[in-house]
């Protein structure tokens, strides 16, 4: 943030307009340029530069206490050229080692957002949770609700029936009852999560690709080396996904006793 203290509001300028306004400023004023300080750097990729017609406004503003404070429009968006390419494996049938796989850099070269994989993992595990849980209160046990003993005379503590939460049998105060505990997440928020997870697992070298998923018997002993083959990290948790609309018969009946493997199509995903 470049801020300016104006009476007694600070206003401050963006990061992505000061990288715009250093971009513009270069060319069209490089001797106010330096008033600025040293520019920083920023993985985002500001689209344009700023119209040279606000560079000016904006470095007296900066400097003028008595200058009017301009507008910057500018648009940013995150864009990666990077290349991301990946061999593909063999999973059943010929082996083809010397194939490659382009993978889309704007899903699989995502910057790893952990906060958004927070969001999504919360709202996917509170959409599990089926919140059937109960108990009753004192006015639902069974029982008389005359009261015990008298409130005064008896030297004892003051007691209602047999309902109270203070007595064995009774009721429980302040206890759970059937709610729905699943929340709601922006959909736009819920793709970023997916493209962080892919982008995590490629670096973390857990993705890989193979010509297909067909399965030519339902042995289970035999998918279950294979997986092992493909990899060490895929032997603690594995999900195939499919591009089919149905995943092959064969390979769900192979794959039902693995606890640790899981099979989807790409539409379930």
């Amino acid at each position: 943030m470049l801020a300016k203290r104006v009476g007694s509001r600070i206003t401050c300028l963006s990061h992505v307009g000061r990288a715009a306004l250093f971009r513009t400023a270069s060319t069209v004023a490089p001797d106010l340029k330096p008033s600025l300080g040293p520019q920083i750097t920023s993985k985002v990729k500001v689209h344009g530069e700023v119209d040279p017609k606000l560079v000016k406004p904006v470095l007296q503003w900066l400097l003028d206490d008595a200058a009017p404070m301009p507008f910057i429009p500018v648009e940013a968006k995150f864009e990666s050229k990077a290349p991301s390419w990946l061999p593909i494996k063999a999973f059943c049938g010929a082996f083809t080692k010397d194939k490659l796989v382009h993978l889309d850099p704007s899903i699989f070269n995502h910057p790893i957002r952990q906060d958004i994989l927070h969001a999504c993992i919360t709202w996917y595990r509170d959409g599990l949770r089926r919140g059937t849980a109960s108990t009753k209160t004192r006015y639902e046990v069974n029982g008389s609700g005359r009261k015990l003993r008298p409130q005064k005379g008896s030297g004892r503590a003051r007691l209602g029936d047999r309902g109270s939460p203070m007595l064995r049998g009774g009721g429980r105060a302040f206890g759970p009852k059937p709610r729905d505990f699943s929340t709601e997440l922006p959909r736009k928020v819920r793709q970023m999560g997916l493209k962080v997870a892919l982008s995590s697992k490629l670096r973390a070298r857990r993705l890989t690709v193979v010509p297909s998923v067909t399965w030519p018997n339902a042995k289970t002993k035999w998918i279950a080396g294979r997986l092992k083959g493909l990899g060490r990290e895929f032997q603690k948790g594995c999900l195939l996904v499919t591009g089919s609309d149905s995943l092959p018969p064969k390979l769900v009946r192979a794959t039902s006793n693995l606890s640790w493997v899981t099979c989807k199509t790409a539409k379930e995903v």
